[in-house]
């Protein structure tokens, strides 16, 4: 005889909730953009009504915050294990990109909505901490990891804030939108844009 199934708890269902808005945002974000995709059709795609979106969410720049936390969350482990491998810095270059590379290729629509959220944010709340805090975190990263390749001799002598901002630029923009462009190419390019430089005899 089977046993009837569990119920969620009140927490579980909220959450469950505010997963299920979350997701509906992220596909209309993607297809549609931020400014273009009201609240109602949010809630009404992932089968609630209006009052489930505010009673989760602020606004729509509180919305677009979280897709943009919840996606960054996803990938950010990815991205923490290529960067904290025992290979060499440009070994380590190259994992991170292609690992970014990867996660966009495996998730267009993903890629799409946090490009979406984040274009909105910076149009609507530039002030907004959840993002910026997150991005700063992650170019924080990379500056560690430019650093430590000319700490080693690895890398040549350039300015690691700017890499790591040009590098972050690529990726979050370029990537995203042409989800063809080849890794391999990026890859090429910040490896010849950091390595020292062969001095002739």
């Amino acid at each position: 005889m089977s046993s009837a199934p569990q119920r969620m708890t009140r927490r579980e269902s909220q959450e469950a909730t505010r997963q299920r808005l979350i997701e509906s945002a992220i596909s209309l974000f993607a297809d549609h953009g931020v400014a273009e995709t009201s609240l109602v059709a949010v809630a009404e795609n992932a089968g609630f009504s209006r009052g489930a979106v505010h009673g989760n969410f602020s606004d729509k720049e509180d919305l677009a915050a979280t897709v943009v936390q919840s996606i960054v969350g996803e990938l950010g482990p990815e991205l923490g294990r290529a960067l904290n491998s025992t290979k060499s810095s440009n070994d380590r270059l190259a994992e991170y990109i292609s690992t970014h590379i990867a996660y966009c290729r495996r998730h267009p629509e993903r890629a799409a909505a946090i490009i979406a959220s984040v274009g909105h944010l910076a149009r609507r709340a530039p002030g907004a901490a959840s993002y910026g805090e997150r991005a700063t975190e992650s170019v924080a990263d990379l500056v560690a990891l430019f650093e430590d390749g000319q700490r080693r001799g690895e890398m040549r002598s350039f300015d690691p804030t700017t890499m790591a901002l040009t590098l972050r630029s690529v990726l979050d923009t370029a990537v995203p939108t042409y989800g063809d462009i080849a890794a391999e190419e990026i890859v090429a390019t910040f490896e010849h844009a950091t390595r020292i430089q062969e001095t002739t005899p």
